[in-house]
C-alpha cells in the first residue's frame, strides 16, 4: 500500500474529494478502491480524513486515507476610520465595518470600549472593536472622533443714552451659547 496521504487547507471551502492512488495486488492486477467515507467537517479547525478500502480477490484489504488538515489564517486588519467634530455630543456610536475571516465569514465585533483624550472642551473620543474568528485570531477596528469646537455667535453690542451719569446702571449681559449648545457665563 502507498503511504496515506495528507495536506494542511485554510478554510474548508477548500476541501476536494482527493483521488485515491493506483495499488496493484500482489500479480499486478489493479485494485479497484472502494470508498469508505469521510469524517465530519469541523466548525472550524480540525481534520477531514477520507478513506478507501482496497481488497483483493483473496479477500486482503488495507485502508488507504487522505487526511486533510483545517488551519485558519489570520484574517485582513479592517482600516481605522475617524472624523473631527464640533461637539462631543456628535461622537456617536459609528457604523462597523464589515468584516470577514480568512474563509469569508462574516465576523461578529465585541465592544465598544471607549477612550480618547477628551475632557470638558476638546480632545479625542475613541470606540474600538474586537474582531474574533473561530480560531481566536483577532483584530481591533478603531473609529477617533476629534472634537474641534467652533467659534461661537455673540450677540450684537448694546447700549443707550441717558440724560444724566447717575441713570447709569451695570447692565445684565445678554444669554450667549458656545457653538455646542452649553451656556457661557460672562467675565465682568
Amino acid at each position: 500500500m502507498p503511504a496515506n496521504g495528507g495536506s494542511t487547507v485554510a478554510c474548508a471551502s477548500a476541501i476536494t474529494t482527493p483521488t485515491p492512488p493506483a495499488v496493484n495486488d500482489n500479480c499486478g492486477n489493479a485494485i479497484t478502491p472502494t470508498y469508505v467515507g469521510e469524517s465530519s467537517t469541523p466548525a472550524c479547525e480540525g481534520t477531514v480524513v477520507y478513506t478507501w478500502n482496497y481488497a483483493d480477490c483473496e479477500g486482503n484489504n488495507h485502508d488507504w486515507t487522505y487526511t486533510y488538515t483545517i488551519e485558519y489564517e489570520p484574517f485582513t486588519d479592517p482600516t481605522d476610520a475617524g472624523s473631527t467634530v464640533a461637539c462631543a455630543a456628535l461622537a456617536v456610536t459609528p457604523t462597523l465595518p464589515t468584516v470577514t475571516d480568512n474563509c469569508g465569514n462574516t465576523l461578529t465585533p465585541t465592544g465598544p470600549v471607549m477612550g480618547g483624550t477628551y475632557t470638558t472642551c476638546e480632545g479625542t473620543i475613541t470606540y474600538t472593536y474586537t474582531y474574533t474568528d473561530c480560531e481566536g485570531n483577532t483584530n481591533d477596528w478603531m473609529y477617533t472622533y476629534t472634537i474641534e469646537r467652533e467659534d461661537f455667535t455673540m450677540p450684537a453690542n448694546g447700549g443707550s443714552t441717558v440724560a444724566c451719569a447717575s441713570a447709569i446702571t451695570t447692565p445684565t449681559p445678554p444669554a450667549v451659547n458656545d457653538n455646542c449648545g452649553n451656556a457661557i457665563t460672562p467675565t465682568y
